[in-house]
């Protein structure tokens, strides 16, 4: 795995070096004793900058930069975070020279994008956070490592990504904050949130969206087994082996369906599932922690100095303070009496209202 910090060559490819500054750092401290790693899916905020800022016309070469570092500093209040790992995908793609109808749906990238992408890459290992990309990986089997590495270590993970994939990977002590709508809007999903959305435990979810399938990557599911009877099925029977196992048991309907699209399952299990055996490493960002006076002087040689203060204030400000639960209300208003209802005389049309 190439894990870059900056030095890009003549290529525009960046190699990778070892970043030994020791300039003021923030986050070397472990939280409360255990350490918190966000593991960062950079395509995907690279996607989002890119689309907050494209039509805007005095926006510079580095606006993407500056929106995904603002989506750090956003992000920050559900931290603090002793490293950050931001992870890429690679232009080669092992899932796509398995199964080439993998994301053919989706339009060509926009050569702007590309390009962005590539310049955020060196602009994030110049402000020292660590970058990694692997031949033939996404990103999110790079956070995927990162989740191993940390769990190793009984540290905890945040992983900032809006793939719903990664929901997999929730535990007690990883978090998926995947932004709506607008980038403050974070769905926090812990264990309790991944029970209550979709009504399966964390683990169960690639086995939930290989039934369902993934539209957004061209990938059909089982017709007629929409997110409902699949969590449905798992809940009763554990896992896709265990419902097959169970196959003669199940309605004919569902029975007969689930027959139909096996082939379809086993490949999306095979495509969802992250890419085995990957090694990120989390233990370097967390020894450097972050070096604020890097990243600042970065941004502000990009002609960022909006973001290096935004991001700054996000880093040395305290987290706010728990959300306290809503008031019991003392003394609850007394139900209102009910109309007494009499019937109407000879003659006379019945109330309707």
């Amino acid at each position: 795995m190439q894990t870059s910090e900056t030095n890009p060559d003549a290529s525009g490819v960046s190699s990778a070096v070892d970043a030994t500054d020791t300039a003021t750092h923030h986050g070397t401290t472990p939280v409360s004793g255990q350490p918190r790693v966000l593991a960062v899916d950079g395509n995907s905020l690279g996607h989002r900058a890119f689309h907050s800022t494209r039509d805007d016309p005095d926006a510079g070469p580095h606006a993407m930069t500056g929106a995904v570092v603002s989506m750090l500093a956003t992000t920050w209040s559900h931290g603090p975070y002793d490293g950050v790992v931001v992870g890429f995908d690679h232009p080669v793609n092992d899932r796509k020279a398995l199964h080439p109808g993998y994301k053919a749906n989706r339009v060509d990238t926009d050569p702007r994008l590309r390009e962005g992408l590539i310049r955020l890459r060196h602009d994030l290992a110049a402000c020292g956070f660590a970058v990694a990309e692997e031949e033939g990986s996404e990103a999110d089997d790079l956070m995927a490592a990162a989740v191993d590495a940390c769990l190793a270590q009984r540290w905890r993970c945040d992983l900032l990504s809006s793939d719903r994939d990664l929901t997999a990977l929730v535990t007690t002590d990883v978090r998926l904050l995947r932004p709506k709508a607008t980038f403050a809007d974070l769905v926090v999903e812990d264990v309790e949130e991944v029970r209550r959305a979709y009504g399966i435990e964390p683990h169960q979810y690639v086995d939930l969206a290989a039934l369902r399938g993934d539209p957004s990557d061209g990938l059909d599911g089982v017709d007629g087994i929409g997110p409902r009877i699949a969590a449905r099925l798992l809940r009763d029977h554990g896992s896709v082996n265990g419902i097959y196992e169970a196959l003669i048991d199940l309605p004919p309907k569902i029975e007969a369906a689930l027959r139909a699209g096996r082939d379809r399952v086993e490949r999306n299990l095979l495509l969802m599932a992250p890419i085995p055996h990957l090694q990120v490493d989390v233990a370097a960002p967390v020894e450097r922690g972050i070096d604020l006076d890097r990243v600042v002087q970065t941004l502000t040689e990009l002609g960022l100095d909006h973001v290096a203060r935004r991001f700054t204030r996000a880093i040395t400000s305290p987290p706010p303070p728990p959300m306290p639960p809503p008031p019991e209300d003392p003394d609850p208003a007394p139900p209102r009496p009910a109309r007494p209802v009499t019937a109407p005389s000879d003659g006379e049309q019945p109330a309707l209202f």
